[in-house]
């Protein structure tokens, strides 16, 4: 999927191409439709470097106890 914005929306809005995918890629996280790793590759990124990119927008990780209980039972299965 590619999203085209119009050099006079780009302009008007003053970020460049990447923050833009940060941007979208920030929301979507915490609207919980997307996860860490997911996030990474829509920022062209690692999954680390992707929640490094949550703290410079003022956001936290969308972890809770759901999210505990599947670690969880993932690592029972190494």
């Amino acid at each position: 999927m590619n999203i085209e914005f119009t050099d006079d929306v780009m302009n008007l809005i003053d970020i460049d191409e990447q923050q833009v995918k940060e941007i979208i890629a920030v929301s979507l996280y915490q609207l919980r439709k997307i996860n860490g790793v997911q996030g990474g590759k829509i920022i062209g990124k690692s999954e680390l470097e992707f929640h490094e990119t949550l703290g410079q927008y003022g956001q936290t990780l969308a972890y809770d106890t759901n999210d505990l209980v599947e670690d969880l039972k993932a690592l029972k299965k190494t």
